[in-house]
């Protein structure tokens, strides 16, 4: 699979167009933008794309928010990869450790340190360059990163679980409705008057009439059960918000700490919590989008039938 701090109004009424591309639209912005949970088969049809051959794409609400996570993630993959300088740093150093202690006479130096001189080696190797003093200012942000983990993770996915198994209880509800419409209009089709000389099959018009007919009906029940989610859509949100409000607060907590070398060693950690926090956003939308889908269909369908049999004929 797959709320209640929201940014200011003002912001959330920008253009998501505005923001697409920005490093600093984070999980609690994007939440904002994810679209709401259709109430029936024509609401849903409205947030896809039909290709006019009853094929269905996300439209711009989806496809904005799935683009603008996916583009952040990576954003924050690239900002933990070292940079150039670092990278040849952290080289020169390994390869003067490996000269100094790769001989015989290195690994007998090793063997007869002291702890205390295998950590201050250890430290001297760490591409942070060792321990050193936090100021209490970096203190504070560090807690807020907590090591990128939000301390009620389990409990979020023990309620996540809990609200999968009620959303496919009722999914799989709706799909056996679904699996009844579809025996009873193959059963009604068999029942159709046939046409006199015309080997014995009904026309086009009867044939066209009655698909319509239990398309509607299927347009109907998406109706029916769309808002039997509501709920749940809403305990997921409510169930996800504290953790999107973690990595949010861990990557601002990021841009704050003074010490560069702090920064760099607990860049991670934010960068992984703020991407658990997109990926909860992701669960949410992806729920909303999957049951959308599921609707909007119904209605697409029904317009192919509508183009299959535009120029459907009685008897002759």
């Amino acid at each position: 699979m797959k709320y209640s701090a929201y940014i200011a109004s003002a912001i959330v009424l920008l253009s998501v167009a505005a923001f697409a591309v920005s490093k600093d639209f984070n999980g609690r912005m994007w939440l904002a933008q994810v679209p709401g949970l259709p109430s029936d088969g024509n609401t849903a049809y409205s947030q896809w794309t039909d290709d006019g051959k009853g094929q269905l794409k996300p439209g711009e609400g989806f496809q904005s928010v799935t683009d603008g996570i996916n583009s952040a993630v990576r954003d924050q993959a690239q900002a933990d990869m070292p940079s150039q300088s670092q990278q040849q740093q952290q080289m020169a150093t390994a390869q003067q450790m490996a000269a100094k202690y790769g001989t015989p006479e290195g690994q007998a130096a090793l063997k007869n340190m002291t702890p205390d001189q295998l950590m201050a080696l250890a430290r001297q190797m760490s591409p942070q360059g060792g321990a050193h003093i936090v100021s209490p200012d970096d203190q504070v942000q560090l807690q807020k990163i907590n090591n990128g983990v939000y301390s009620g993770h389990q409990q979020v996915m023990d309620d996540m679980l809990s609200i999968e198994k009620q959303v496919n209880a009722i999914e799989a509800q709706w799909t056996a409705a679904e699996g009844a419409l579809v025996t009873q209009e193959a059963a009604a089709e068999k029942q159709l008057p046939v046409c006199k000389g015309e080997a014995g099959i009904p026309s086009d018009q009867s044939v066209r009439d009655l698909k319509l007919k239990y398309a509607d009906k299927r347009i109907a029940l998406a109706g029916q059960y769309l808002p039997k989610f509501g709920d749940l859509v809403d305990k997921l949100k409510v169930t996800l918000q504290p953790e999107i409000d973690f990595g949010d607060d861990a990557i601002a907590a990021l841009s704050k700490i003074q010490d560069p070398t702090m920064k760099q060693q607990v860049s991670a950690s934010a960068n992984g919590a703020e991407q658990q926090g997109l990926s909860d956003v992701a669960m949410i939308e992806q729920l909303i989008s999957r049951l959308s889908l599921k609707a909007a269909q119904t209605v697409a369908d029904k317009k192919s039938i509508e183009r299959r049999y535009a120029d459907a004929k009685g008897c002759q």
